[in-house]
């Protein structure tokens, strides 16, 4: 079961408590070949676009992307003609990414990416489920040439966009805004066509590698089900393969802060931010209190914007870690559920610790 499918079957208990749980990410965790995994990292930064700009042409992510990362109209045309997200429909050549195996036709669909983190979704064609089936798949991703490598390791989590989207007071609903069946909170795997979407979300290991230009393989090898919420049964094996080019552009940016982070040992020296991402870096100014489920470290988790609306829950998985072997720095890096406009940001919100027991303090940045 995912974190999320887990989030959500929690019907009663404390709304904190819950987007907690489903926001939680262990810090200095390194996983390479992720099959049902939750996910480590994203960054978040500002969008700085303009309707006029965009609006003679439409560029349209597809639903597990727009799943993946809500956003506007606007917001996708923008991302794609600024180069940091790529619509593989549209391409001249894009019949050549499409793959056909035993009858199924998988092919990349939209790809957005930044500095350290990328979303790519890809578009599964003939493979039949129930209503009430959980679609899976057995599939390795690594970045680079060398799949043996160290240098090939990424971070993330890979899963069927099941329609069912976090809103902006960190609750389920489905991606039409409407409430969620009480029977077992039914994904809706299967869009009007029948086809799926399968996402990828993945984080770039410091030292090791980088997003930007890189070259991401993925390999499904068999599709099937979760009967019942169990282990994953294969249904149809084959060789679905793809090389995809990630995007060069990030539109990231330094913003600095120097602020002391309430009911903390910690400063906010710079965040690095870009439409899908954040990091936020941090001074460390005296002891550091850690447990068995955090690090100490204080955990991004939402944003206050310019015109005082409220996302308390934008993160959408992330890491933390100490950046050096005296501890006196330390990072935290959260990816986002939807598209940010940075220029819109007032302040940011933050669990003072990742441990737990504490309320959100808010970090004026502009």
């Amino acid at each position: 079961m995912r974190s999320r499918d887990l989030y959500l079957s929690m019907v009663g208990i404390d709304d904190t408590v819950l987007v907690k749980a489903y926001r939680y990410s262990e810090g200095k965790k390194v996983v390479k070949f992720h099959k049902r995994l939750s996910f480590v990292a994203c960054i978040c930064f500002a969008l700085l676009a303009t309707a006029t700009a965009a609006a003679a042409i439409h560029h349209f992510w597809g639903r597990g992307m727009s799943g993946a990362l809500k956003s506007s109209d606007v917001q996708q045309q923008t991302l794609t003609e600024q180069g940091q997200a790529i619509v593989y429909p549209e391409l001249a050549d894009y019949s050549s990414y499409q793959v056909t195996d035993q009858g199924i036709t998988i092919a990349p669909d939209t790809v957005v990416a930044d500095d350290k983190f990328a979303y790519v979704s890809f578009k599964v064609s003939g493979f039949s489920i129930s209503d009430k089936e959980e679609p899976g798949v057995d599939v390795d991703y690594y970045l680079g040439d060398e799949k043996d490598s160290e240098s090939s390791w990424v971070s993330g989590s890979s899963y069927f966009y099941d329609g069912i989207i976090i809103d902006d007071n960190g609750m389920g609903v489905y991606e039409d805004g409407s409430p969620l069946e009480q029977d077992g909170f039914i994904g809706h795997y299967l869009d009007e066509n029948g086809d799926l979407e399968y996402v990828i979300q993945i984080q770039a290991v410091d030292g090791l590698n980088t997003i930007p230009g890189n070259t991401l393989h993925v390999e499904f090898s068999s599709l099937g089900i979760y009967p019942g919420k169990a282990e994953y049964e294969a249904q149809v094996k084959g060789n679905w393969s793809f090389e995809l080019q990630l995007p060069t552009t990030s539109n990231a940016q330094t913003i600095t802060v120097n602020k002391d982070v309430p009911e903390s040992n910690f400063t906010i020296t710079t965040i690095d931010i870009s439409p899908v991402s954040i990091t936020v870096n941090y001074k460390v100014n005296g002891k550091v209190e850690a447990s068995e489920d955090g690090t100490g470290i204080p955990e991004f988790t939402g944003f206050v914007m310019k015109d005082g609306t409220r996302l308390p829950y934008v993160g959408n998985g992330g890491s933390s870690g100490f950046t050096d072997d005296t501890e006196e720095y330390a990072v935290c890096a959260s990816c986002f559920d939807r598209v940010i406009d940075i220029s819109e940001i007032k302040s940011l919100l933050l669990w003072p610790t990742d441990c737990g027991g504490v309320d959100k303090v808010e970090i004026e940045i502009q």
